[in-house]
């Protein structure tokens, strides 16, 4: 089984997304991928979030494990501490295509139920998480 990380991060009202196409199919995931060897799921979620979006995060509780199609993933709260977000330079951004296609995005959380947000599990997830919800001392990394 294939041991994935990836990152719930939110600006304010919004949660960042990447939205996708690929073989047809339109869909939004959480930044992440593939955890190497001798790598951390934390260290992992770090990495890839720089890879797929040009931010350098400061990785916080884990909140979600599970079991999805072939992989084992873990879930983050993160904080963008620097950078622009974009498109990043690593495998993401080198193979974007019209038939392989990235685009990140702060997606407003009130229209999360318009993407197809893969696993459907998440969903649930990123509002339970979303900082605006709660108190200001409920939010913690």
């Amino acid at each position: 089984m294939r041991q994935r990380a990836a990152a719930l991060i939110y600006n304010d009202h919004q949660i960042l997304l990447i939205l996708r196409r690929k073989n047809g199919h339109a869909y939004a995931t959480l930044p992440g991928g593939g955890i190497e060897d001798g790598e951390t799921p934390a260290e992992a979620a770090a990495r890839e979030v720089l890879e797929e979006v040009n931010l350098t995060v400061e990785v916080g509780q884990q909140v979600l494990e599970l079991d999805n199609l072939n992989n084992h993933e873990h879930y983050f709260l993160c904080r963008a501490v620097r950078g622009e977000m974009r498109l990043g330079d690593g495998p993401e951004g080198i193979r974007n295509s019209e038939a392989n296609f990235y685009d990140p995005q702060w997606v407003d959380l009130s229209r999360l139920d318009e993407v197809n947000l893969v696993p459907e599990e998440l969903r649930a997830l990123v509002r339970e998480h979303a900082p605006h919800l709660h108190a200001p001392d409920e939010v913690n990394l």
